[in-house]
C-alpha cells in the first residue's frame, strides 16, 4: 500500500482554541505534512460566551499546545485563508496540494457534498459523544445525566450530522472529585489525541469512509442543547458524587 506523501488538510479558523493541540496530537504521531485551511468566519459571542463557561478558558490560558507547535519551525504547517470551507477556493487548495484526508478542527459550516467527497480518505471528525446513542448537542452533559459514559467517537463525515461511519470509540472514567469543567476539559483534551491516532490509522491502512463501522441506526438518539434546569441538575450530580462512572 502506498501511504507516502500522505497529506492531511486541518479545516478551521484562526480563531479555534483547539488548533495548537489538534497539529500537535498529529505530530506526535508522525503526521507532519499537514495544511491548514482557514475559514473567514468566526465564532459568535453567543458560542464564544458557552465555549469558556464549558471550559473555563483553559485552552485559551494554557498555551503549551502553542508553544510545541513553535519550538521546532519544521513543526509549523502552512495556513491557507478562504471565505468558506464550501467555496471553490477550497476545492482548488485540496487539488492542488494532494491533500489525501481532511480534518474538521472546528469549522463553522455544514460542510457541502463536494468537500466531503473531495478527497480519497474522507473527512474525519472527532465528536464530544458516544455515536451514536449521543448525536447532537450537549452529548457529554446529556450523557451525565442520564448516568452513562462519556466518551468521543472519531468518524467519516458525511451530509448529516453525526451520521457517518465509525473510525473508533473510546470512554473515560473520573475521579470522584472530578468538576464539570474538569470533564469538558478531559473530553476535548483526548479529542486531540483521538484525532492523531485515527488519522495515523488511516495513513497506515489507507482506509476509506466504506471502510468504516456502519452506526446502527436501531441506537440511534438525537439530542438538543441541554436546558438550564437539567444542566443544574448535571452540576448537582457531579458536585454530590453521584455520577455511576466517578470512581475511586
Amino acid at each position: 500500500m502506498n501511504n507516502s506523501n500522505f497529506k492531511i488538510g486541518i479545516l478551521t479558523t484562526i480563531e479555534e482554541p483547539l488548533l495548537p493541540f489538534y497539529i500537535s496530537a498529529l505530530s506526535a504521531q508522525g503526521l507532519k505534512d499537514l495544511a491548514i485551511i482557514c475559514d473567514s468566519k468566526t465564532a459568535s459571542k453567543k458560542d464564544k460566551k458557552i465555549w469558556i463557561e464549558r471550559t473555563n478558558g483553559i485552552f485559551e490560558k494554557d498555551n503549551n499546545g502553542l508553544k510545541n507547535i513553535y519550538r521546532f519551525s519544521s513543526l509549523i504547517p502552512p495556513f491557507y485563508f478562504v471565505d468558506s470551507h464550501n467555496g471553490k477556493p477550497t476545492i482548488e487548495l485540496i487539488r492542488k496540494h494532494k491533500i489525501k484526508c481532511l480534518l474538521n478542527a472546528g469549522t463553522p459550516r455544514k460542510l457541502s457534498i463536494n468537500v466531503l467527497q473531495s478527497t480519497q480518505h474522507g473527512v474525519v471528525n472527532i465528536h464530544p459523544g458516544v455515536l451514536p446513542s449521543y448525536r447532537g448537542c450537549s452529548a457529554v452533559e446529556w450523557a451525565i445525566f442520564n448516568d452513562d459514559k462519556v466518551g468521543n467517537t472519531a468518524h467519516f463525515m458525511t451530509e448529516d450530522y453525526d451520521e457517518g461511519p465509525i473510525i473508533s470509540t473510546e470512554c473515560y472514567d473520573f475521579q470522584k472529585d472530578t468538576d464539570y469543567v474538569s470533564i469538558r476539559v478531559k473530553v476535548h483534551q483526548e479529542g486531540c489525541l483521538l484525532a492523531g491516532r485515527a488519522l495515523k490509522v488511516i495513513k497506515k491502512t489507507l482506509m476509506k469512509p466504506s471502510d468504516g463501522i456502519a452506526q446502527d441506526k436501531s441506537k440511534a438518539q438525537y439530542w438538543d442543547p441541554i436546558p438550564d434546569k437539567k444542566f443544574k441538575a448535571v452540576l448537582s450530580k457531579l458536585l454530590k458524587q453521584e455520577y455511576r462512572y466517578q470512581i475511586l
